[in-house]
């Protein structure tokens, strides 16, 4: 069975990391993978090596009518039997191309409705949803959001991250000189898109309350609009020494074996990849104590703080560090139930959604894995 997935890139984000692992693992199942998208990105070689067919659509620019053109005529050539769209570019463009094309498709949620202002965009997002044959959402968040705005006209889906648990623990822990640490360091670790929704602003004010006397180096992996805000901040608060922006990193499993906490301050989320993984290395958590990181932790697994509350998170941050062994405890705990997230489950509960779409379209079915 043949499918088209469609996205804008493949940079560093979450949506296109997830992207690469089913483009790997659905072959397996039988399904022949393609892509296309406008450029490539941070995770272009690991797209490459899943040997998914790939169409570049560009170069050209977003609102160029030729794109869309390039879409139709792509869906056209490969002729898909479902299309799997993702983020804003491809949720419009991609829907109405499938959907004139008479191919049922997919759109892939993959945040909550704070993400989500009364935009023009996403006004237009919402219509072109209601011609979808079915929504994904990756969090109960996500399908919420969904549930309020189709009233049940469009069929929905929960299906969370997946981890490629074998390539995480294949991945060696991170040396000091990775890191950037000298002997004696603990490791504090932030990753994720440097913009208001993942609050990097919080953590920067909380590690200039941060009281412990264990020396310790924060490394923030990522970029973002909130970048040259976030650097002003740490010269305002003087923590050029003790916090470094790193930008986006390939080894971020390897730095989150051997950081100490892991910190997930974010004001919102829909399936928090970068928590996933932490729990998959074995990387205790700190995490903002939003619905989305409650969803797959609780108190035995990770540390909680309000999320606009840095002096907590500095309290937070004291505690783990000083607290190692309760910190492992924990971590252990979180790295058990990060098994329910491994790659080959998601994978089957994706052929059930595209299973689920063609037969209700009359299509064949697909045959699920045993």
């Amino acid at each position: 069975m043949r499918v088209l997935h469609c996205i804008p890139s493949v940079e560093g984000g979450g949506a296109e990391r997830q992207l690469t692992y089913l483009a790997k693992a659905l072959p397996r199942e039988g399904c022949e993978v393609h892509v296309a998208l406008t450029r490539g990105g941070a995770n272009f070689r690991r797209l490459e090596d899943t040997g998914a067919t790939i169409h570049q659509l560009g170069p050209c620019g977003t609102h160029d009518p030729r794109l869309f053109a390039r879409l139709v005529r792509t869906i056209a050539t490969v002729a898909p039997e479902i299309v799997h769209c993702w983020l804003l570019q491809m949720e419009l463009l991609g829907g109405v191309a499938a959907t004139a094309a008479g191919i049922p498709w997919l759109l892939a949620e993959r945040s909550s409705v704070q993400a989500y202002p009364r935009t023009l965009k996403n006004f237009l997002r919402v219509r072109v949803a209601a011609l979808a044959s079915g929504i994904v959402s990756n969090s109960t968040a996500g399908d919420q959001y969904w549930d309020e705005r189709t009233k049940g006209a469009v069929r929905r889906y929960v299906v969370p991250n997946a981890l490629p648990l074998d390539e995480i623990r294949a991945a060696p822990v991170a040396t000091s000189e990775d890191a950037c640490l000298t002997s004696g360091d603990s490791c504090v670790l932030y990753a994720g898109r440097l913009d208001a929704g993942k609050n990097a602003e919080s953590l920067i004010r909380a590690f200039s309350l941060v009281r412990t006397a264990r020396p310790f180096r924060a490394l923030l992996c990522g970029e973002g609009p909130s970048r040259s805000h976030v650097e002003r901040l740490i010269g305002t608060y003087g923590l050029e020494e003790r916090v470094r922006l790193v930008g986006y990193v390939p080894n971020l499993w390897s730095l989150m074996k051997r950081a100490d906490v892991l910190v997930s301050p974010s004001r919102f989320e829909g399936s928090p990849n970068v928590v996933l993984e932490a729990m998959a290395c074995g990387c205790p958590l700190i995490a903002s104590d939003i619905r989305a990181h409650r969803e797959i932790l609780d108190d035995q697994s990770a540390v909680f703080f309000d999320t606009n509350d840095a002096g907590a998170l500095a309290d937070r941050i004291d505690a783990v560090l000083g607290d190692p062994e309760s910190a492992s405890r924990r971590a252990r705990t979180a790295e058990a139930r990060a098994e329910r997230y491994a790659l080959p489950h998601i994978v089957q509960q994706y052929l059930g959604v595209y299973q689920d779409v063609l037969s209700r379209r009359g299509h064949r079915a697909i045959r699920v894995a045993s």
